[in-house]
């Protein structure tokens, strides 16, 4: 698996393709892709890195959401003790 930056244009882009693919099948979650629709769109208006990094953290939670909706969420694996 490939890592990006936060704002990175490929990082957005490949974000983006996910939850549209993922959410055009099911006609419940059109509210979620439309407005993923419309956050991917500023952020392709804006240009400083700080508003491109915050409608990066928008689409991830996008995609959290997304995930949450296909029950695909698990709990974080217990802390080990040291």
């Amino acid at each position: 698996m490939r890592r990006f930056a936060v704002a990175q244009p490929e990082a957005v882009e490949t974000l983006f393709d996910k939850l549209r693919i993922r959410g055009r099948d099911n006609p419940d979650w059109q509210r979620l892709v439309r407005a993923t629709g419309r956050a991917h769109e500023r952020f392709l208006l804006v240009r400083t890195p700080d508003a491109r990094g915050f409608y990066h953290g928008l689409l991830t939670g996008y995609a959290v959401a997304l995930k949450a909706l296909q029950g695909k969420v698990t709990a974080s694996p217990p802390r080990r003790r040291s």
